[in-house]
């Protein structure tokens, strides 16, 4: 609620003008003129704006001179500011970059490629021969049979399917040696064995049939002769083999006898 300029200024000249003030009729005219607005009107802060008009009648009483009163903007009440709050913040603790983090100086590894898995190395033995390749193995050696007749034996492993197999017997002619044929242990498949006479050498080929398979195991093959008594050096006899796994791989062995 706010009073009006001209009851308010005529009210004070009139009050100025009997040099006998009564402050307390002052009060009591000026209060009842601010509760008759305050019904008309029913706007908030009222107590304020009397209060203000008090402090001014008893300035202008108190000084016994006219005072001039000061009514702010239209006479509507202005709304209060609403008292600011202040929170205090915490800083978030400052985090270092990872080392992985992406950035300028940030390095990024290209991943390598692994080199291609090799064949196991072939076992070598003196004399530049290959026992072991791959999922081959093969061992020579020699069996008497008695005073005369002989074997020259080749013992063959592999740890993988075999589809195809061919071994070698190669035996030195020496006085006295004659071939008596070839003979196998190879249980599930047809073998054929062949002898060829040369002029040097006696030769063994032992063939797995077209179509047939081995299994992984171990396979034994066996060259037979005759000798005369009393032994053959069986040195510069050699053997060999050549197989195909079902995997694609194409192993060789090779050795000798003593």
């Amino acid at each position: 609620m706010t009073l009006i300029e001209s009851e308010l200024r005529a009210a004070l000249r009139a009050e100025a003008a009997t040099h006998r003030p009564d402050r307390e009729a002052m009060l009591d005219r000026i209060t009842e003129t601010a509760m008759r607005h305050r019904a008309a009107k029913e706007r908030p802060g009222p107590r304020l704006r009397i209060a203000g008009a008090a402090v001014a009648v008893a300035a202008v009483l108190g000084g016994g001179g006219f005072a001039q009163w000061a009514v702010a903007g239209d006479g509507e009440p202005q709304p209060e500011p609403t008292p600011s709050v202040v929170v205090p913040v915490t800083p978030a603790p400052s985090v270092a970059p990872s080392p992985s983090a992406t950035g300028p100086t940030a390095k990024t590894r290209t991943p390598r490629s692994r080199p291609p898995s090799r064949s196991p190395s072939p076992s070598t033995e003196a004399g530049g021969t290959t026992t072991a390749q791959g999922a081959l193995w093969s061992d020579g050696s020699v069996a008497p049979d008695g005073d005369s007749p002989g074997s020259s034996v080749v013992t063959v492993k592999t740890s993988e399917r075999l589809t195809a197999l061919e071994v070698t017997i190669r035996l030195n002619r020496t006085d006295g040696l004659t071939a008596r044929g070839g003979s196998q242990q190879v249980p599930g498949a047809s073998v054929t064995s062949t002898v060829t006479e040369e002029p040097s050498a006696y030769v063994y080929r032992f063939v797995l049939s077209s179509g047939d398979t081995l299994d992984p195991g171990t396979y034994t093959f066996y060259a037979r002769y005759t000798h005369p008594d009393g032994g053959r050096d069986a040195d510069g006899d050699t053997y060999a083999a050549a197989a195909t796994t079902e995997g694609g791989a194409a192993p060789t062995v090779s050795g000798d006898f003593r």
